[in-house]
């Protein structure tokens, strides 16, 4: 059993999630805010609070982390669910994406060291200028 967990829902990541929903035979889980919060709360605020997760992630043989990257960074919401979900999580990979052609590799070790687990896999999707760019990392 899989599972997606997404942050956003722009057309693009849904398309993303289906595709990779399809692919894992995977269930899917949104992270949500418990209130409405602008893009900079989005991005820089740490202390933003997300709807608590009432799935066991140990149930899960892989969990697909799916994201964009705004400003290059991981946003706030993401990393508020993980550091909720330490020690939940046995096996993660990560997608993290963004709308430039800048990679991002420190993120991935951001979250490891979030979560206090080493990913399974990785990748980098840049959809710059309608172009879809994909690089896998270790």
């Amino acid at each position: 059993m899989n599972l997606i967990i997404f942050y956003d829902h722009s057309k693009d990541i849904l398309d993303i999630v289906n595709k990779y929903r399809k692919v894992y035979n995977a269930t899917i889980y949104e992270i949500k805010t418990l209130e409405s919060i602008g893009l900079k709360e989005k991005i820089f605020n740490t202390k933003v609070n997300v709807d608590r997760c009432n799935l066991n992630l140990l149930n899960y043989e892989t969990i697909i982390l799916i994201s964009p990257l705004w400003f290059n960074k991981i946003p706030a919401p993401v990393i508020k669910f993980l550091e909720e979900s330490t020690g939940k999580i046995n096996n993660i990979i990560y997608l993290l994406y963004n709308y430039n052609k800048k990679d991002c590799p420190k993120e991935f070790e951001k979250l490891d060291k979030i979560l206090n687990l080493r990913r399974n896999r990785s990748y980098f999707v840049s959809l710059a200028k309608k172009e879809i760019h994909v690089r896998v990392y270790q």
